[in-house]
């Protein structure tokens, strides 16, 4: 049973409009963050997920990671952009990191290892009243070893909660990552690395590019998401995050097959 679905392909004026960077990324407007939206509803879409930084279109700095202010005109455009979700009833998850490096980075952070920590020490209890799922990056398994991801997670985990004030219940917001782990190989799909141990669910991109997702056989996706669940072995599930950038019927295909298979939580795209 899905629990997630998200939309992270959209068009704005006739070019693409990716939802990691809809929140504070470089060119965003109230116009791209609404017409997103409107775009979730339009396939029923539940949540969005948010990227802070990446090396070429996306920072929440006014200049050095870690070593200059936070923008504050960033930080209102993804707070605005949490208000117009939660306003049409959804829900907002953040991904603290995306890479790999830059060749030439405008907003260079991924070489600063030792400010990667006081960096998720500074954000996620900022952000954690207002975020409903933590992702430490996109594609980490581009830039970041298991055991890198594995610490991040550990570090986020303790201080990704809400406590309901009037109960005291403490809320616990779930953290994982996105990768690209899956491969091929003799006709066969292989986990090209583990899924991280601490995670509670895997935030999955199909071995194919997003943009090639119409060529790709709706039986070829599902082992890949069988391979994900079968490795991890342990009931937690399964969240494709990234498999076919198009609105095609083949994608409504795909979605709907995999949104109906064992350890599925959640689903990108139309259905």
């Amino acid at each position: 049973m899905i629990v997630a679905h998200s939309r992270l392909f959209s068009k704005y004026q006739g070019r693409w409009n990716l939802g990691w960077y809809i929140g504070c990324g470089d060119g965003t407007t109230t116009d791209r963050q609404r017409v997103f939206i409107d775009e979730m509803d339009a396939v029923g879409a539940n949540v969005a997920v948010v990227n802070l930084m990446n090396e070429d279109i996306c920072t929440v700095f006014e200049g050095e990671y870690m070593k200059s202010p936070y923008d504050q005109r960033r930080i209102d455009l993804l707070g605005q952009f949490y208000g117009m979700l939660k306003a049409r009833g959804k829900m907002m998850g953040v991904a603290f990191f995306d890479g790999p490096a830059s060749d030439h980075p405008r907003y260079p952070f991924l070489r600063y290892w030792d400010r990667h920590v006081p960096f998720l020490e500074q954000v996620t209890p900022a952000l954690a009243p207002y975020t409903d799922v933590f992702f430490i990056g996109i594609e980490t398994n581009r830039y970041a070893s298991i055991e890198d991801v594995e610490g991040a997670i550990s570090v986020v985990t303790p201080l990704a909660c809400r406590i309901d004030l009037a109960t005291g219940v403490r809320y616990q917001i779930p953290v994982s990552m996105h990768e690209q782990n899956v491969g091929w190989q003799n006709g066969k799909p292989y986990m090209i690395r583990r899924v991280p141990r601490n995670a509670p669910f895997a935030g999955l991109e199909t071995s194919n590019h997003p943009h090639d997702g119409d060529t790709v056989d709706v039986l070829r996706m599902c082992q890949e998401v069988d391979c994900v669940v079968e490795s991890m072995g342990d009931g937690r599930g399964v969240f494709v995050m990234e498999s076919n950038a198009s609105n095609s019927e083949q994608a409504k295909r795909q979605n709907n097959s995999m949104a109906y298979m064992p350890g599925v939580i959640g689903i990108d795209g139309v259905m």
